[in-house]
Protein backbone atom coordinates (compact mmCIF):
# COMPACT_ATOMS: atom_id res chain seq x y z
CA UNK A 1 0.00 0.00 0.00
CA UNK A 2 3.09 2.07 1.01
CA UNK A 3 4.30 1.28 -2.35
CA UNK A 4 1.62 2.35 -4.04
CA UNK A 5 0.65 5.27 -2.40
CA UNK A 6 4.82 6.29 -3.20
CA UNK A 7 3.72 5.67 -7.29
CA UNK A 8 0.77 7.39 -7.16
CA UNK A 9 3.05 10.16 -5.58
CA UNK A 10 5.40 10.76 -8.49
CA UNK A 11 2.74 10.79 -11.04
CA UNK A 12 1.53 13.76 -9.31
CA UNK A 13 1.69 17.32 -10.62
CA UNK A 14 4.00 19.48 -9.09
CA UNK A 15 1.41 22.18 -9.10
CA UNK A 16 -0.89 19.96 -8.02
CA UNK A 17 1.60 18.65 -5.48
CA UNK A 18 2.47 22.40 -4.18
CA UNK A 19 -1.80 22.85 -3.62
CA UNK A 20 -0.45 20.97 -0.05
CA UNK A 21 2.09 23.43 0.98
CA UNK A 22 -0.07 26.46 0.98
CA UNK A 23 0.06 27.42 4.19
CA UNK A 24 4.35 27.01 4.30
CA UNK A 25 4.78 30.00 2.08
CA UNK A 26 2.34 32.49 3.55
CA UNK A 27 3.53 31.47 7.04
CA UNK A 28 7.15 31.92 5.68
CA UNK A 29 6.18 35.62 4.53
CA UNK A 30 4.65 36.45 7.72
CA UNK A 31 7.48 35.13 9.87
CA UNK A 32 10.16 36.07 7.79
CA UNK A 33 8.73 39.92 7.81
CA UNK A 34 8.15 40.07 11.95
CA UNK A 35 11.76 39.02 12.43
CA UNK A 36 13.16 41.35 9.84
CA UNK A 37 11.27 44.59 11.46
CA UNK A 38 11.11 42.61 14.74
CA UNK A 39 14.44 43.95 16.53
CA UNK A 40 14.98 46.73 14.64
CA UNK A 41 11.68 48.27 15.80
CA UNK A 42 12.74 47.50 19.04
CA UNK A 43 15.77 49.54 19.19
CA UNK A 44 13.58 52.58 17.43
CA UNK A 45 11.52 52.44 19.98
CA UNK A 46 14.17 52.71 22.97
CA UNK A 47 16.40 55.36 20.70
CA UNK A 48 12.50 57.58 19.94
CA UNK A 49 12.03 57.20 24.27
CA UNK A 50 15.65 58.11 25.09
CA UNK A 51 15.21 61.48 22.56
CA UNK A 52 11.34 62.30 22.97
CA UNK A 53 10.64 61.41 26.49
CA UNK A 54 13.70 61.50 28.34
CA UNK A 55 15.19 64.27 26.36
CA UNK A 56 18.50 63.35 26.17
CA UNK A 57 20.99 64.49 23.14
CA UNK A 58 20.59 62.23 19.90
CA UNK A 59 24.43 61.76 20.25
CA UNK A 60 24.20 59.89 23.63
CA UNK A 61 21.24 58.18 22.78
CA UNK A 62 22.67 56.48 19.51
CA UNK A 63 25.73 55.72 21.43
CA UNK A 64 22.94 53.12 23.40
CA UNK A 65 23.50 50.35 20.12
CA UNK A 66 27.20 50.21 20.72
CA UNK A 67 28.68 47.46 22.65
CA UNK A 68 32.01 49.67 24.41
CA UNK A 69 30.08 52.40 26.41
CA UNK A 70 31.10 54.64 29.39
CA UNK A 71 28.87 54.48 32.67
CA UNK A 72 27.12 57.10 31.84
CA UNK A 73 25.25 55.90 29.18
CA UNK A 74 25.18 52.20 30.36
CA UNK A 75 23.33 54.47 33.45
CA UNK A 76 20.90 55.64 30.34
CA UNK A 77 20.60 52.33 28.82
CA UNK A 78 19.14 50.85 32.62
CA UNK A 79 16.91 54.36 33.13
CA UNK A 80 15.48 53.81 29.98
CA UNK A 81 14.71 49.62 30.18
CA UNK A 82 12.71 50.39 32.88
CA UNK A 83 10.06 52.42 31.00
CA UNK A 84 10.67 50.78 27.92
CA UNK A 85 9.81 47.62 29.42
CA UNK A 86 6.26 49.35 30.42
CA UNK A 87 5.66 49.87 27.15
CA UNK A 88 6.32 46.45 25.55
CA UNK A 89 3.90 45.08 28.28
CA UNK A 90 1.14 47.19 27.17
CA UNK A 91 1.00 46.48 23.69
CA UNK A 92 1.53 42.71 24.67
CA UNK A 93 -1.36 43.13 26.58
CA UNK A 94 -3.68 45.49 24.06
CA UNK A 95 -2.60 42.54 21.31
CA UNK A 96 -4.31 39.70 23.41
CA UNK A 97 -7.40 41.26 24.55
CA UNK A 98 -9.50 40.72 21.47
CA UNK A 99 -7.39 37.62 19.97
CA UNK A 100 -8.54 36.16 23.11
CA UNK A 101 -12.56 36.92 22.64
CA UNK A 102 -12.05 35.93 18.88
CA UNK A 103 -10.59 32.56 19.97
CA UNK A 104 -14.09 31.92 21.66
CA UNK A 105 -15.84 31.70 17.92
CA UNK A 106 -13.09 31.13 15.56
CA UNK A 107 -13.26 27.24 15.83
CA UNK A 108 -16.36 26.05 15.32
CA UNK A 109 -17.00 28.87 13.18
CA UNK A 110 -13.90 27.43 10.75
CA UNK A 111 -15.33 23.76 11.21
CA UNK A 112 -18.78 25.12 9.48
CA UNK A 113 -17.31 28.14 7.16
CA UNK A 114 -13.83 26.75 6.75
CA UNK A 115 -10.51 28.20 7.00
CA UNK A 116 -9.08 30.59 4.05
CA UNK A 117 -11.77 33.20 5.69
CA UNK A 118 -9.73 33.34 8.84
CA UNK A 119 -6.70 33.68 7.16
CA UNK A 120 -7.74 36.37 4.76
CA UNK A 121 -9.08 38.51 7.84
CA UNK A 122 -6.25 38.11 10.11
CA UNK A 123 -3.31 38.71 7.31
CA UNK A 124 -5.54 41.76 6.68
CA UNK A 125 -4.75 42.91 10.44
CA UNK A 126 -1.02 42.37 10.22
CA UNK A 127 -1.20 44.41 6.55
CA UNK A 128 -2.67 47.43 8.39
CA UNK A 129 -0.65 47.04 11.32
CA UNK A 130 2.46 47.18 9.43
CA UNK A 131 1.42 49.84 6.99
CA UNK A 132 0.67 52.01 10.63
CA UNK A 133 3.99 51.49 12.14
CA UNK A 134 5.29 52.38 8.70
CA UNK A 135 3.97 55.86 8.54
CA UNK A 136 5.01 56.20 12.37
CA UNK A 137 8.71 55.06 11.34
CA UNK A 138 8.82 57.11 8.84
CA UNK A 139 7.24 60.38 10.22
CA UNK A 140 9.53 59.71 13.26
CA UNK A 141 13.01 60.39 10.66
CA UNK A 142 11.55 64.05 9.98
CA UNK A 143 9.17 65.08 13.17
CA UNK A 144 10.20 64.11 17.38
CA UNK A 145 7.32 61.59 17.31
CA UNK A 146 6.65 60.13 20.63
CA UNK A 147 6.82 55.98 20.64
CA UNK A 148 3.58 55.49 22.63
CA UNK A 149 2.36 56.16 18.58
CA UNK A 150 3.37 52.80 18.09
CA UNK A 151 1.19 51.01 20.21
CA UNK A 152 -1.49 52.29 18.37
CA UNK A 153 -0.54 49.84 15.25
CA UNK A 154 -1.44 47.04 17.47
CA UNK A 155 -4.99 48.29 16.60
CA UNK A 156 -5.76 46.17 13.46
CA UNK A 157 -4.27 42.84 13.83
CA UNK A 158 -5.07 42.74 17.26
CA UNK A 159 -8.79 43.94 16.56
CA UNK A 160 -8.87 41.22 13.78
CA UNK A 161 -8.06 38.40 16.13
CA UNK A 162 -4.20 37.97 15.21
CA UNK A 163 -1.70 35.04 15.86
CA UNK A 164 -4.74 33.52 17.49
CA UNK A 165 -7.33 33.39 14.31
CA UNK A 166 -4.13 32.80 11.96
CA UNK A 167 -2.66 29.66 13.79
CA UNK A 168 -6.34 28.09 14.74
CA UNK A 169 -6.80 28.42 10.44
CA UNK A 170 -3.74 27.59 9.48
CA UNK A 171 -2.91 24.23 11.82
CA UNK A 172 -6.82 23.41 10.64
CA UNK A 173 -5.27 23.73 7.52
CA UNK A 174 -2.32 21.57 7.87
CA UNK A 175 -4.88 18.86 9.52
CA UNK A 176 -7.68 18.73 6.35
CA UNK A 177 -4.71 18.02 4.11
CA UNK A 178 -3.37 15.25 5.94
CA UNK A 179 -3.18 11.86 7.12
CA UNK A 180 -2.48 10.24 10.49
CA UNK A 181 0.18 9.07 9.12
CA UNK A 182 1.88 11.83 7.42
CA UNK A 183 1.08 14.82 9.55
CA UNK A 184 3.70 14.87 12.27
CA UNK A 185 6.52 14.88 9.62
CA UNK A 186 4.16 17.77 7.91
CA UNK A 187 4.01 19.92 11.16
CA UNK A 188 7.54 18.95 11.85
CA UNK A 189 7.88 20.74 8.03
CA UNK A 190 5.73 23.54 9.16
CA UNK A 191 8.20 24.03 12.32
CA UNK A 192 10.85 23.88 9.83
CA UNK A 193 10.28 27.02 7.40
CA UNK A 194 9.25 28.39 10.94
CA UNK A 195 12.73 28.51 11.94
CA UNK A 196 14.02 28.98 7.66
CA UNK A 197 12.15 32.32 8.70
CA UNK A 198 13.32 33.27 11.82
CA UNK A 199 17.14 33.05 10.98
CA UNK A 200 16.76 34.45 7.54
CA UNK A 201 14.61 37.40 8.54
CA UNK A 202 16.54 37.92 11.80
CA UNK A 203 20.10 37.63 10.02
CA UNK A 204 19.50 40.08 6.95
CA UNK A 205 17.65 42.48 9.52
CA UNK A 206 20.75 43.84 10.83
CA UNK A 207 22.20 44.46 7.67
CA UNK A 208 19.39 46.11 5.80
CA UNK A 209 18.82 48.14 8.85
CA UNK A 210 22.67 49.17 8.37
CA UNK A 211 22.90 50.13 5.05
CA UNK A 212 18.90 51.53 5.25
CA UNK A 213 17.14 53.00 8.03
CA UNK A 214 15.02 51.67 10.37
CA UNK A 215 11.79 52.99 8.70
CA UNK A 216 13.17 51.62 5.15
CA UNK A 217 13.39 47.96 7.56
CA UNK A 218 9.93 48.36 8.19
CA UNK A 219 8.16 49.14 4.94
CA UNK A 220 9.89 46.47 3.55
CA UNK A 221 8.34 43.99 6.26
CA UNK A 222 4.78 45.54 5.43
CA UNK A 223 5.48 44.91 1.30
CA UNK A 224 6.17 41.46 2.66
CA UNK A 225 3.15 40.79 4.67
CA UNK A 226 1.03 42.72 1.53
CA UNK A 227 2.35 40.09 -0.60
CA UNK A 228 1.35 37.12 1.70
CA UNK A 229 -2.34 38.58 1.97
CA UNK A 230 -2.57 39.26 -1.48
CA UNK A 231 -1.40 35.25 -2.50
CA UNK A 232 -4.02 34.14 0.41
CA UNK A 233 -6.82 35.49 -1.14
CA UNK A 234 -6.15 34.92 -5.05
CA UNK A 235 -4.23 31.68 -4.93
CA UNK A 236 -4.77 29.93 -1.71
CA UNK A 237 -8.03 27.20 -2.19
CA UNK A 238 -10.26 26.36 0.90
CA UNK A 239 -9.42 23.37 2.85
CA UNK A 240 -12.74 22.50 4.53
CA UNK A 241 -13.87 18.75 3.15
CA UNK A 242 -10.21 18.07 1.41
CA UNK A 243 -10.32 15.58 4.13
CA UNK A 244 -13.25 12.87 4.41
CA UNK A 245 -13.02 9.98 6.89
CA UNK A 246 -15.95 8.40 5.34
CA UNK A 247 -15.21 7.99 1.02
CA UNK A 248 -16.48 4.84 0.70
CA UNK A 249 -19.29 6.20 -1.44
CA UNK A 250 -17.19 7.76 -3.76
CA UNK A 251 -16.28 5.27 -7.42
CA UNK A 252 -12.45 4.70 -7.29
CA UNK A 253 -11.66 5.75 -10.77
CA UNK A 254 -13.41 9.35 -9.46
CA UNK A 255 -11.32 9.79 -6.75
CA UNK A 256 -8.85 12.88 -6.99
CA UNK A 257 -5.10 12.03 -7.35
CA UNK A 258 -4.81 14.95 -4.11
CA UNK A 259 -6.43 13.37 -1.96
CA UNK A 260 -5.06 10.00 -2.73
CA UNK A 261 -2.90 9.43 0.84
CA UNK A 262 -6.24 10.47 2.48
CA UNK A 263 -7.85 7.97 0.78
CA UNK A 264 -5.31 5.48 1.64
CA UNK A 265 -5.28 6.24 5.42
CA UNK A 266 -8.67 5.51 5.49
CA UNK A 267 -8.39 1.67 3.89
CA UNK A 268 -5.41 1.18 6.11
CA UNK A 269 -7.40 2.35 9.03
CA UNK A 270 -10.45 0.26 8.17
CA UNK A 271 -8.49 -3.09 7.65
CA UNK A 272 -6.56 -2.45 11.08
CA UNK A 273 -9.81 -1.92 12.00
CA UNK A 274 -11.23 -5.47 11.29
CA UNK A 275 -8.15 -7.04 11.96
CA UNK A 276 -7.76 -6.06 15.88
CA UNK A 277 -11.83 -6.81 16.26
CA UNK A 278 -10.98 -10.27 15.47
CA UNK A 279 -8.48 -10.59 17.91
CA UNK A 280 -10.71 -9.18 20.97
CA UNK A 281 -8.29 -6.24 21.52
CA UNK A 282 -9.35 -2.54 22.55
CA UNK A 283 -10.88 -1.10 19.61
CA UNK A 284 -8.89 1.49 18.06
CA UNK A 285 -9.58 4.98 17.97
CA UNK A 286 -13.08 6.41 16.67
CA UNK A 287 -14.21 8.92 15.93
CA UNK A 288 -17.59 9.68 17.49
CA UNK A 289 -20.37 10.79 14.78
CA UNK A 290 -20.67 14.42 14.92
CA UNK A 291 -23.96 15.67 14.36
CA UNK A 292 -24.32 18.23 11.01
CA UNK A 293 -25.98 21.44 11.75
CA UNK A 294 -29.02 22.24 10.31
CA UNK A 295 -29.54 24.21 7.27
CA UNK A 296 -31.37 26.90 9.48
CA UNK A 297 -29.27 26.46 12.08
CA UNK A 298 -26.16 27.18 10.26
CA UNK A 299 -27.73 30.29 8.56
CA UNK A 300 -28.43 32.14 11.90
CA UNK A 301 -25.24 30.92 13.89
CA UNK A 302 -23.29 34.38 12.77
CA UNK A 303 -18.91 34.76 13.40
CA UNK A 304 -19.88 35.72 17.04
CA UNK A 305 -22.69 33.84 17.94
CA UNK A 306 -22.78 31.80 21.17
CA UNK A 307 -23.68 28.32 19.41
CA UNK A 308 -20.03 28.33 18.63
CA UNK A 309 -19.14 28.93 21.96
CA UNK A 310 -21.23 26.04 23.26
CA UNK A 311 -20.58 23.98 20.20
CA UNK A 312 -16.83 24.44 21.27
CA UNK A 313 -16.82 23.66 24.97
CA UNK A 314 -19.30 21.09 24.45
CA UNK A 315 -16.60 19.07 22.33
CA UNK A 316 -13.59 19.80 24.25
CA UNK A 317 -15.70 18.89 27.31
CA UNK A 318 -16.87 15.86 25.68
CA UNK A 319 -16.26 12.09 27.32
CA UNK A 320 -13.85 10.37 25.27
CA UNK A 321 -13.20 6.41 25.88
CA UNK A 322 -9.72 5.61 27.18
CA UNK A 323 -8.91 8.71 28.87
CA UNK A 324 -8.65 10.32 25.72
CA UNK A 325 -10.26 13.39 27.30
CA UNK A 326 -7.84 13.62 29.59
CA UNK A 327 -4.94 13.26 27.24
CA UNK A 328 -6.08 16.15 25.10
CA UNK A 329 -6.39 18.87 28.38
CA UNK A 330 -3.04 17.27 29.68
CA UNK A 331 -1.48 18.31 25.86
CA UNK A 332 -3.39 21.29 26.16
CA UNK A 333 -2.27 22.60 29.28
CA UNK A 334 1.11 21.85 28.64
CA UNK A 335 1.31 23.86 25.57
CA UNK A 336 -0.56 26.46 27.30
CA UNK A 337 2.33 26.18 30.03
CA UNK A 338 5.40 26.46 27.02
CA UNK A 339 2.95 29.56 24.99
CA UNK A 340 2.99 31.18 28.88
CA UNK A 341 6.65 31.05 29.41
CA UNK A 342 7.26 32.35 25.37
CA UNK A 343 4.97 35.53 25.97
CA UNK A 344 6.65 36.25 28.76
CA UNK A 345 9.99 35.99 27.60
CA UNK A 346 9.44 38.07 24.75
CA UNK A 347 8.66 40.75 26.47
CA UNK A 348 12.04 41.17 28.57
CA UNK A 349 14.23 39.04 26.56
CA UNK A 350 15.98 41.87 24.18
CA UNK A 351 16.39 44.11 27.33
CA UNK A 352 17.92 41.14 28.88
CA UNK A 353 20.50 40.44 26.32
CA UNK A 354 21.18 44.77 25.99
CA UNK A 355 21.77 44.88 29.98
CA UNK A 356 23.60 42.08 30.48
CA UNK A 357 25.90 41.35 27.43
CA UNK A 358 25.89 44.93 25.93
CA UNK A 359 24.80 43.33 22.64
CA UNK A 360 24.35 46.42 19.68
CA UNK A 361 21.12 45.04 17.05
CA UNK A 362 24.13 43.67 14.68
CA UNK A 363 24.55 41.16 17.98
CA UNK A 364 21.74 40.22 18.83
CA UNK A 365 20.29 39.48 15.38
CA UNK A 366 23.19 37.10 14.87
CA UNK A 367 22.90 35.84 18.29
CA UNK A 368 18.95 35.60 17.49
CA UNK A 369 19.42 33.45 13.94
CA UNK A 370 22.22 31.10 15.93
CA UNK A 371 19.01 30.46 18.63
CA UNK A 372 16.89 29.77 16.02
CA UNK A 373 19.64 27.94 13.69
CA UNK A 374 20.37 25.15 16.63
CA UNK A 375 16.24 24.10 17.09
CA UNK A 376 15.67 23.74 13.60
CA UNK A 377 18.64 21.12 13.28
CA UNK A 378 17.14 19.68 16.15
CA UNK A 379 14.02 19.11 14.68
CA UNK A 380 15.14 17.52 11.59
CA UNK A 381 17.29 15.43 13.89
CA UNK A 382 14.41 14.72 16.11
CA UNK A 383 12.05 13.95 13.22
CA UNK A 384 13.91 12.04 10.76
CA UNK A 385 16.13 10.10 13.32
CA UNK A 386 15.30 9.80 16.18
CA UNK A 387 11.71 8.75 15.22
CA UNK A 388 12.31 7.56 12.02
CA UNK A 389 15.00 5.76 12.27
CA UNK A 390 14.79 4.48 16.45
CA UNK A 391 10.99 5.15 16.42
CA UNK A 392 10.81 7.39 18.99
CA UNK A 393 6.75 8.05 19.88
CA UNK A 394 5.13 11.67 19.60
CA UNK A 395 4.95 11.55 23.43
CA UNK A 396 8.88 10.73 23.90
CA UNK A 397 9.98 13.57 21.79
CA UNK A 398 7.99 15.66 23.40
CA UNK A 399 9.40 14.79 26.80
CA UNK A 400 12.67 15.38 25.30
CA UNK A 401 12.03 18.49 24.11
CA UNK A 402 10.15 20.00 27.44
CA UNK A 403 13.30 18.64 29.27
CA UNK A 404 15.77 20.22 26.84
CA UNK A 405 13.94 23.32 27.63
CA UNK A 406 14.65 22.81 31.23
CA UNK A 407 18.69 22.87 30.74
CA UNK A 408 18.61 25.88 28.40
CA UNK A 409 16.69 28.07 30.47
CA UNK A 410 18.72 27.18 33.65
CA UNK A 411 22.16 27.71 32.02
CA UNK A 412 20.65 31.18 30.40
CA UNK A 413 19.82 32.22 34.47
CA UNK A 414 23.35 31.58 35.24
CA UNK A 415 25.19 33.12 31.92
CA UNK A 416 27.25 36.22 33.07
CA UNK A 417 29.22 36.10 29.66
CA UNK A 418 28.17 35.90 25.82
CA UNK A 419 29.50 31.79 25.44
CA UNK A 420 27.12 31.18 28.57
CA UNK A 421 24.31 32.29 26.19
CA UNK A 422 25.20 30.45 23.11
CA UNK A 423 25.64 27.41 25.37
CA UNK A 424 22.12 27.66 26.45
CA UNK A 425 20.32 27.35 22.85
CA UNK A 426 22.71 24.20 22.43
CA UNK A 427 21.55 22.77 25.18
CA UNK A 428 17.97 23.99 24.00
CA UNK A 429 18.51 21.63 20.30
CA UNK A 430 15.45 19.90 21.03
CA UNK A 431 12.36 22.86 21.91
CA UNK A 432 10.92 23.27 18.91
CA UNK A 433 10.06 19.61 18.44
CA UNK A 434 7.05 20.22 21.49
CA UNK A 435 4.97 22.11 19.40
CA UNK A 436 4.39 19.53 15.93
CA UNK A 437 4.39 17.07 19.07
CA UNK A 438 1.68 18.18 20.54
CA UNK A 439 -0.49 19.68 17.83
CA UNK A 440 -0.01 16.17 16.49
CA UNK A 441 -1.47 14.14 19.18
CA UNK A 442 -4.60 16.42 19.84
CA UNK A 443 -5.23 15.99 16.26
CA UNK A 444 -4.38 12.41 16.21
CA UNK A 445 -7.21 11.27 18.74
CA UNK A 446 -10.05 13.53 17.27
CA UNK A 447 -11.85 13.53 13.96
CA UNK A 448 -11.07 16.33 11.63
CA UNK A 449 -14.69 18.11 12.69
CA UNK A 450 -13.09 18.39 16.06
CA UNK A 451 -9.81 19.64 15.27
CA UNK A 452 -11.02 23.44 14.74
CA UNK A 453 -12.57 24.14 18.52
CA UNK A 454 -9.97 22.10 20.30
CA UNK A 455 -7.17 24.02 18.79
CA UNK A 456 -9.51 27.36 19.24
CA UNK A 457 -9.68 26.35 22.68
CA UNK A 458 -5.63 26.04 23.01
CA UNK A 459 -5.60 29.03 21.60
CA UNK A 460 -8.12 30.62 23.93
CA UNK A 461 -5.68 29.73 27.15
CA UNK A 462 -2.55 30.83 24.97
CA UNK A 463 -4.52 34.01 23.93
CA UNK A 464 -4.83 34.83 28.02
CA UNK A 465 -1.24 33.51 28.80
CA UNK A 466 0.23 37.22 28.12
CA UNK A 467 -2.17 39.06 30.90
CA UNK A 468 -0.25 36.94 33.50
CA UNK A 469 3.00 35.95 31.41
CA UNK A 470 3.66 39.65 30.66
CA UNK A 471 3.46 41.60 33.98
CA UNK A 472 5.04 38.77 35.89
CA UNK A 473 7.83 38.59 33.68
CA UNK A 474 7.97 42.74 33.57
CA UNK A 475 7.95 42.95 37.34
CA UNK A 476 10.31 39.95 38.10
CA UNK A 477 12.96 41.34 35.38
CA UNK A 478 12.77 45.20 36.96
CA UNK A 479 12.88 44.06 40.05
CA UNK A 480 16.34 41.70 39.42
CA UNK A 481 17.51 44.35 36.79
CA UNK A 482 21.03 45.56 39.15
CA UNK A 483 21.33 42.69 40.42
CA UNK A 484 20.37 39.58 37.71
CA UNK A 485 18.66 40.76 34.78
CA UNK A 486 18.57 36.96 33.87
CA UNK A 487 16.48 36.14 37.28
CA UNK A 488 13.37 35.34 35.22
CA UNK A 489 15.01 32.43 33.36
CA UNK A 490 14.96 30.55 36.23
CA UNK A 491 11.13 30.59 36.73
CA UNK A 492 10.96 29.66 33.01
CA UNK A 493 12.66 26.70 33.91
CA UNK A 494 10.20 25.15 36.69
CA UNK A 495 7.33 26.54 34.42
CA UNK A 496 9.00 23.93 31.90
CA UNK A 497 9.15 21.32 34.50
CA UNK A 498 5.47 21.18 35.25
CA UNK A 499 5.04 20.82 31.42
CA UNK A 500 7.65 17.78 31.75
CA UNK A 501 4.96 16.23 34.15
CA UNK A 502 1.75 17.22 32.51
CA UNK A 503 3.18 14.70 29.40
CA UNK A 504 4.82 11.85 31.16
CA UNK A 505 1.10 12.03 32.72
CA UNK A 506 0.42 11.46 28.95
CA UNK A 507 2.76 9.00 28.88
CA UNK A 508 0.71 6.70 31.85
CA UNK A 509 -2.37 6.62 29.70
CA UNK A 510 -0.51 5.86 26.91
CA UNK A 511 1.18 2.75 28.87
CA UNK A 512 -2.33 1.78 30.84
CA UNK A 513 -3.99 1.76 27.39
CA UNK A 514 -1.22 0.44 25.02
CA UNK A 515 -3.62 -1.31 22.35
CA UNK A 516 -5.77 2.00 22.20
CA UNK A 517 -3.23 4.42 21.72
CA UNK A 518 -0.80 2.43 19.47
CA UNK A 519 -1.68 4.34 16.12
CA UNK A 520 -2.39 7.61 17.66
CA UNK A 521 0.33 8.46 19.78
CA UNK A 522 3.07 5.98 18.43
Amino acid sequence: MEEASLSQLKTLEWRRLFKMLYIEPVLFMLIFSHMLSGTVMRNQVIYQACTVIFQYNETDCKLLDSKNTSSEIQAIETELQAYVANMFLTRTLFESIMPAICGLFVGSWSDQYGRKPLLIVSLIGFSASALISSVICWLSSYYMVNPWWYTLAAVPHSVLGGWCVFSVAAFCFITDTTDMKTRPYRMIFMEIILFVALTSGSLLSSFVYAATSSAFVQSLSCLIVVIATLFIIFYMPESLGMSQEEDDEVPEKEKDVVVTILDQKNKTNEISAEAERSENCEDPPKYEATEKPSEDKVEKAGLFSFTHVKDMFSTCFKKRENNAHTVIWLVTLAGFVSIFVADGIMTVNYLFVRQQFHFTVRDFTIFDTFSQSVPMVGAILGIFVLRKLFGLSVVTLALLSLLSEVAANMARGFAYLSWHLYLSVVLGIFRSIQGPMFRTMVSNIVPPSDTGKLFAIGNILQSFAPFVAAPLYTAIYKESLASNPGGFNFLSAAFYLLAFILIGWVMRIKFKHRKFYAETLK
